[in-house]
């Protein structure tokens, strides 16, 4: 059954399920199918002399077991910033403050692209100061990756590492990518 196949309002079937928006031929009522924006946030860690990026192991599908940056979808009520930061306290036990948040970059997944992502990025962090980690039903470890190379072996979503590549290659690192559990 198609995706919005009846009225919301007073359950008719809507006699053209191809495209958006749609018309009730009842009621009236227009149905359409909005961007899902996900906020997404790189998160800058020090340690040990070098720059990583806060990553978290997936515990639910999809790509369960691979790495990801950590984001999620936004609430009603929550900007995107608001949303890039409660998603980095709930997966990583990391507070960052959402007003610090700034535009890194923003892009349409495939082959959905009503799928937006709004990348952004934190000040940077000293893995010293980072909370301990408690695991979640979404997330079964927390680390950081070093390295733009090979990325899409280790990550369960090629957006997410090419924000990753991104973001390294903005401060001219190179190389093959390290992982290390925080």
């Amino acid at each position: 059954m198609a995706r919005d196949a009846h009225c919301h309002s007073c359950g008719t079937a809507f006699t053209n399920t191809a495209r958006y928006p749609r018309e009730c031929p009842q009621c009236g009522l227009q149905v359409w199918a909005n961007p899902i924006p996900v906020s997404v946030v790189l998160v800058p860690v020090e340690h040990r002399g070098r720059v990583g990026l806060l990553v978290v192991r997936r515990a639910i599908e999809p790509r369960k077991g691979l790495l990801a940056l950590v984001g999620g979808f936004l609430e009603e009520h929550e900007t995107w910033q608001q949303g890039g930061a409660r998603e980095v306290r709930e997966e990583t036990d990391v507070v960052v403050d959402a007003a610090t948040l700034v535009p890194f970059w923003f892009t349409s997944t495939e082959p959905r692209p009503n799928r937006v992502l709004l990348f952004s990025q934190s000040a940077p962090l000293r893995s010293e100061d980072l909370p301990a980690f408690s695991l979640t039903n979404e997330t079964s470890e927390r680390g950081l990756i070093f390295g733009p190379a090979a990325l899409d072996e280790v990550f369960a979503f090629p957006l997410h590492a090419e924000a990753a590549r991104r973001f390294f290659a903005a401060r001219g690192i190179d190389g093959p990518h390290e992982y290390t559990t925080l």
